[in-house]
């Protein structure tokens, strides 16, 4: 999938699309979901750990579990907060004409599940399918995070294997969608054939000579996706 000629979004030609999935963090919120809310509640060192994934050195896993064991907040602080944290207006749009289109639409997220699901019902889009890591509190009102869609065999060691998912049997069909802006983005990004990438991601993606299609907002997207909607 070598990047030969990265087209301007407008001028892309259409996809006949199948099945679409997207990022959260930084791609349906303007700002890191998770970074957020770890700046606001969590102990200095969680800093540490997110340096040392970065530098590979740790799975998302470790860093994610290490990280949460660093947050002095209660459930329904984080999710006041969450509440608060600003969107994309564009998935809106996305989800409304994906639904138009029979085409399913599925959220993938290697961050926290009450976060996401938190911004979701806010902005009446809590129908969407929501695959991402479990956080909780016990008893004793210490955080925890689990790993429910965890796969033993991916790659990167994620959460929330993304490849498991948008990738059934280690292929994707070409007609399937993935948007997404950050370091989980990158293993899926690698294996599918239609990426829209933003921020970081859009950069990996040129740095490897990875195909994608950049975009900035959700917009544009849905616009280029299902151009018969104008």
């Amino acid at each position: 999938m070598l990047n030969t000629d990265i087209q301007n979004l407008s001028t892309c030609e259409a996809i006949d699309v199948t099945e679409v999935f997207c990022d959260f963090d930084g791609t349906i919120t303007s700002v890191d979901a998770t970074d957020a809310v770890l700046e606001t509640f969590a102990l200095p060192a969680w800093r540490d750990w997110e340096e040392r994934w970065v530098a590979g050195e740790i799975s998302s896993q470790e860093c994610l579990s290490r990280q949460v064991a660093l947050i002095r907040a209660e459930r329904d602080t984080v999710v006041d907060f969450a509440a608060e944290l600003p969107i994309d207006e564009g998935i809106v749009a996305l989800s409304r004409r994906c639904a138009e289109r029979s085409v399913p639409l599925t959220i993938v997220s290697d961050g926290f599940d009450l976060v996401v699901e938190t911004v979701l019902r806010l902005h009446g889009l809590l129908h969407l399918p929501v695959f991402s890591n479990h956080l909780r509190w016990d008893e004793n009102g210490r955080p925890s995070l689990s790993f429910p869609f965890a796969a033993r065999e991916c790659e990167s060691g994620a959460g929330m294997c993304k490849c498991s998912l948008a990738l059934p049997a280690g292929r994707a069909s070409s007609s399937t969608v993935y948007i997404g802006d950050g370091q989980s983005d990158r293993c899926v990004s690698s294996k599918i054939r239609t990426v829209f990438a933003k921020g970081a991601l859009q950069w990996w993606c040129k740095g490897k000579g990875i195909t994608y299609i950049p975009f900035e907002t959700l917009t544009e997207v849905a616009k280029h996706l299902f151009p018969q909607g104008e």
